[in-house]
């Protein structure tokens, strides 16, 4: 039987402009069985769809603040810097998994962001 392929979405680095992931979300997924391959940071609609073809399951990671625009709050003095590229590219993946049945695993950010993009709202 082939390995499932799980795509797992990159954390993003203001600071070197690059993006990055912590290895424990790859050994978790290996150590399951199956194969992570990190998708690239965008929010085009075609580039995910074909990236995400590719996979059998999504890992939603860690990361930045949801940003309040995402469930209708205004940012607070205490919101961390969003990262509007992944909230788009979050909500296209998202979307995408629940319209094939795939199944999605959040951390985190991945819970938050699965939690708003389902309607629900966070405390910013």
């Amino acid at each position: 039987m082939a390995k499932k392929i799980v795509g797992v979405v990159p954390l993003w680095d203001d600071e070197k402009e690059s993006i990055w992931m912590l290895p424990g979300y790859m050994d978790g997924i290996q150590d399951a069985g199956a194969i992570p391959v990190i998708l690239p940071m965008t929010d085009d609609a075609e580039d995910l769809k074909e990236s995400f073809a590719l996979v059998d399951g999504l890992l939603m990671t860690g990361g930045h603040d949801v940003s309040p625009d995402m469930y209708g709050m205004e940012r607070s003095p205490f919101c961390g810097t969003p990262c509007d590229t992944r909230d788009r590219m979050e909500k296209l993946l998202y979307g995408m998994a629940v319209g094939e049945d795939k199944p999605v695993l959040g951390i985190c950010r991945g819970i938050q962001i699965i939690n708003v993009l389902q309607g629900g709202t966070l405390y910013p």
